[in-house]
């Protein structure tokens, strides 16, 4: 019951003060399967509440409406839950929620699970967007961007739960027991489902970072090597950085800047972990008022952006997406741009990179960059679609003359 109980909290969370829900989860012995429970609800919640509001005369709110989606989400996308215990226990664990909430959850669920046919059937004649659980404004944007194939292919990789993986640092090996990624059997490798990153051999040690196959584009793009300059200016959560810092190999300038706390803290966490810290100078500036002085060989900038490559990874995110935030995040990739022009020497590189595949924040925003700096010119350049093996990514070449 526990799972249940800590996956509807978490989502009741989310829903009202979205909060990010793997951060809220109880790290508790059944933490493996609350998060897939929240995963699977997070994935499918478009669908999923059309066929709840088939059932309810109003969908509710909060806790309640958190109990029916991790209810609907066992009986409809996890088929290695019984029916009898989807229902039994998600009305168990909606007991705290309130007088009358069990009963409610019980109704409900079992109209799901008699009329799950019919429910079924109906959901075939809906709009593709909501079959897919990918919401509107996104379909129709990435249709015209993309056309209908890629989409369906975006919406595929979406639905699929993320794959999770490690990239060793040198001089170590792949961890006991994870297998070689297909897309980069030497460098990345897969950690088996279910199985905690923490708990694998030599995480304690900082024999490798967690890291996603397409991230190795931007680290490979950078050209990192002993007595460099490097400034890692979003470095959080310092996956990223320990790569680098591996690479220079204590011979060399790393400055890694990460401007909100928590995250800083994670970032000298994660450098601490793999026996970076020392060789690390970690900021807490804002990368768009750096001080003066400071000139780099190379710069690493991973800007904020909008995930929309990592929306399996990240499914809250998909639901939260809006024109606004991204013309909002625009301004803010165009601005850390023109702020990391002043820090790079000359003849220096900069890596431009997200984790999103919109054509603004990624071409077209190297393109703008460009038509304001003509010293700059665009060496190459990744784009990686998302996919059930990997996130998506782009990681841009940028060099001055």
């Amino acid at each position: 019951m526990s799972a249940r109980r800590d996956a509807i909290f978490a989502l009741a969370l989310w829903k009202v003060r979205g909060a990010f829900p793997a951060q809220t989860l109880a790290d508790s012995a059944d933490h493996a399967f609350a998060l897939e429970l929240v995963g699977a609800v997070l994935r499918h919640k478009a669908s999923l509440e059309w066929r709840v509001r088939r059932c309810v005369e109003r969908l509710p709110e909060g806790e309640l409406w958190a109990a029916l989606m991790v209810g609907a989400a066992q009986l409809f996308c996890l088929p290695a839950v019984p029916d009898h215990a989807a229902v039994a226990e998600t009305v168990e664990a909606s007991k705290p929620i309130g007088r009358g909430a069990a009963r409610f959850v019980n109704a409900v669920l079992r109209r799901l699970q008699r009329e799950r046919e019919g429910l079924e059937a109906a959901l075939a004649a809906q709009p593709e967007h909501l079959r897919r659980d990918v919401p509107k404004q996104l379909w129709t944007r990435w249709c015209a961007a993309f056309g209908e194939g890629q989409t369906r292919a975006l919406a595929d990789a979406m639905a699929a739960p993320p794959r999770v993986c490690v990239r060793p640092l040198p001089p170590f090996g792949a961890p006991t027991g994870c297998t070689p990624h297909p897309d980069d059997p030497s460098g990345t490798f897969v950690v088996p489902r279910g199985v905690r990153v923490e708990t694998l051999e030599g995480f304690s040690e900082g024999r490798f970072v967690v890291q996603d196959a397409v991230t190795r584009h931007a680290i490979d793009l950078l050209e990192v090597h002993p007595g460099l300059r490097v400034l890692d200016a979003c470095a959080a959560p310092g996956g990223k950085t320990a790569q680098i810092a591996a690479r220079l190999a204590g011979k060399g300038t790393l400055v890694a800047n990460e401007p909100q706390p928590d995250r800083a803290a994670r970032l000298r966490d994660t450098l601490a972990r793999c026996g970076a810290l020392p060789y690390v100078r970690v900021t807490e500036c804002d990368a768009r008022a750096w001080p003066e002085g400071d000139r780099f060989d190379r710069i690493l900038l991973d800007v904020p952006c909008s995930n929309t490559g990592v929306f399996g990874r990240r499914p809250d995110a998909r639901w939260t997406w809006s024109k606004h935030k991204l013309s909002a995040l625009l301004e803010t990739q165009a601005a850390l741009l023109e702020a990391c022009v002043a820090l790079l020497a000359p003849g220096g590189c900069l890596v431009y990179s997200t984790c999103s595949i919109e054509p603004e924040e990624d071409v077209d925003q190297v393109s703008a960059f460009l038509s304001r700096h003509s010293d700059f010119t665009l060496e190459s350049s990744v784009l990686d679609f998302p996919t059930p093996l990997h996130d998506g990514a782009y990681a841009a070449l940028l060099m001055r003359r």
